[in-house]
């Protein structure tokens, strides 16, 4: 068998030649196929990032939604939410920093299973976003979030529209994406405002939404464009389930969103309605506006020969006064004394004056004892005047938004001022005896 042992030789000499050549090993049936080394996978590729977003709750502060970013390990097998606009209500002045501006929050993570049974146990829906990022983008996010979360970096002040949750995710997410977010909304002009936007998510709470549609300024009403307009964490996710950005290999057009789930709350809670637009305020308003302006009117004519209705005219009135006086004064403090600024240059205070303050002491004195009536009558005139200003600034092209603050207190400074007016009380005729 020598023969055959030196051809075979023979033949894989030959072989090894030509061969290599053309990138194929020569392997015998006896040696086994030598395998090429494992290539180590690239850091941040076990890393998965998704966009976790929760629709509106039932209280006030949970009106805006919220959002987090879920950052799945599969190297450490851990799932961490990361969120911002954690406070307490037990901090220490907190209702002092809220009212000046000044307030404090933190950003933190949190188990992402705990996190979506706890929203879906409050009625909060929510969506599941993950996202298309390379390696070296996730891990970049991974790594800013874990120093954000340090003791040191996670405190910030809060800013309802400009320095919210949503915005420091936004940011975050824009940092690691090397600013192409930004890049791609930023100049994107919107029909939404902070007003509409507060306005639409409040609809549900009428005092609350007039509150704030009272407290906010003309800063407010200037048109916001998309980047802005993720203060709203809805938007956001609206925004990043159609867009495509330069994120891929060399610079090619990946849409964001990879993956898009839906979460349902648990059965039994209650769900609160995302209105699609703003409400129009006004005819709601003035419709309150003139209710209260005509029960006024009713009550002062009976008051001319009733002593009753002249004490129910001056407690209503005086009681009246007295909220539009301490608006009014809460408006000046918050446009000039707190960091607020979307609370100043606020025009609302032609419609709320401190000025009605001196009608709380000047109405019961002139209804009821008919003295210094001519004050009374000049401060509710002046009150008008200022009300009816307003109303002609609101009908300015390009003026603050606050139509519907007008016709809420327009027709009760109209009334009241008429109110005044009128002869006043006769008091009872003292009895002989």
């Amino acid at each position: 068998m020598s023969w055959w042992r030196r051809w075979r030789a023979a033949v894989c000499a030959a072989a090894a030649l030509v061969l290599p050549a053309t990138g194929v090993v020569a392997q015998t049936p006896s040696t086994p196929a030598a395998s090429a080394p494992a290539q180590a996978p690239e850091p941040g590729s076990e890393l998965e990032v998704t966009l976790m977003t929760f629709g509106l709750g039932q209280e006030v502060f949970e009106r805006f939604g919220h959002n987090a970013l879920w950052i799945h390990d599969a190297a450490n097998g851990t799932d961490v939410a990361y969120n911002w606009g954690l406070f307490s209500f037990r901090q220490p002045h907190f209702l002092q920093r809220f009212l000046t501006g000044d307030t404090k929050y933190w950003m933190g993570g949190e188990d992402a299973q705990l996190m979506i049974a706890q929203y879906q146990s409050l009625g909060r829906p929510i969506t599941l976003q993950r996202l298309n990022m390379t390696p070296a983008q996730k891990l970049a996010l991974r790594d800013f979030l874990h120093w954000n979360e340090r003791e040191e970096n996670r405190y910030y002040r809060y800013d309802y529209f400009r320095d919210n949750c949503s915005t420091r995710l936004r940011d975050a997410l824009d940092h690691a994406l090397g600013g192409k977010l930004r890049a791609a909304t930023d100049t994107i002009i919107t029909p939404f405002t902070y007003r509409r936007e507060s306005v639409r998510l409040t609809d549900g709470d009428r005092p609350i939404q007039t509150g704030i549609d009272i407290a906010l300024g003309r800063p407010a009403d200037a048109p916001i464009t998309m980047w802005e307009s993720f203060f709203i964490p809805m938007r956001l996710r609206d925004a990043v389930r159609d867009l495509t950005l330069p994120i891929g290999p060399n610079g090619a057009p990946v849409p964001l969103v990879a993956e898009e789930r839906h979460i349902a709350p648990f059965p039994g809670t209650t769900l609160v309605p995302e209105l699609p637009t703003a409400p129009r305020l006004v005819w709601r308003l003035l419709f309150v506006g003139v209710g209260f302006a005509v029960t006024l009117a009713v009550i002062r004519i009976m008051a001319i020969s009733r002593r009753g209705a002249a004490w129910g005219f001056t407690l209503v009135a005086s009681l009246y006064s007295l909220l539009c006086g301490v608006i009014g004064v809460i408006l000046v403090l918050a446009w000039t004394m707190t960091r607020h600024v979307f609370w100043a240059w606020n025009e609302n205070v032609l419609q709320v004056s401190p000025l009605s303050l001196a009608l709380v002491v000047l109405v019961p004195i002139a209804l009821l004892r008919g003295r210094a009536t001519q004050a009374a009558r000049v401060v509710a005139t002046t009150i008008l005047l200022l009300s009816a200003i307003g109303a002609l600034f609101a009908l300015l092209p390009g003026g603050q938004e606050n139509r519907a603050i007008v016709a809420l207190f327009l027709p009760v400074h109209l009334v009241m001022a008429w109110a005044i007016a009128l002869p006043q009380v006769e008091p009872p005729a003292s009895r002989a005896g």
